[in-house]
């Protein structure tokens, strides 16, 4: 029985170990407490900009269309590409998390040859249904 307490209890210090913390405050968005990326906008419109102000992603809510009650769509500005999501809603906070977690964005940067991929992974292709 302590044997089995003893492993479940490294298995998890382990998951928590590897899970990095995102703090959104002030429109200033910490990675591990080191200040990575600006945000700016409004409530439907997100603009997310590196510390030197360089817009990179835009993420738009789209309510009351005729795809559906609700929607994203997010663009990213440098590659000039973007997708829309209906059934998973991305929150700045999720958005940042799902980059992090395919390492599309690292070390407070994107990696372009990441983002196609994360565009095909998660695009829904609402607008053209």
């Amino acid at each position: 029985m302590k044997k089995n307490i003893l492993t479940l209890s490294l298995l998890f210090m382990c998951l928590v170990g590897f899970s990095q913390e995102i703090k959104i405050k002030d429109d200033v968005v910490s990675i591990d407490g080191k200040e990575c990326l600006k945000i700016s906008g409004d409530v439907n419109n997100v603009s997310i900009s590196d510390l030197d102000g360089n817009e990179i992603i835009f993420l738009k809510y789209i309510h009351n269309s005729r795809y559906g009650s609700l929607y994203n769509k997010i663009t990213f500005l440098d590659k000039k590409l973007s997708f829309t999501s209906k059934s998973y809603i991305f929150t700045k906070k999720l958005l940042i998390k799902k980059l992090l977690a395919d390492k599309t964005l690292n070390e407070c940067k994107l990696d372009p040859d990441k983002v196609e991929k994360f565009v095909l992974k998660f695009d829904e292709n609402v607008e053209t249904d």
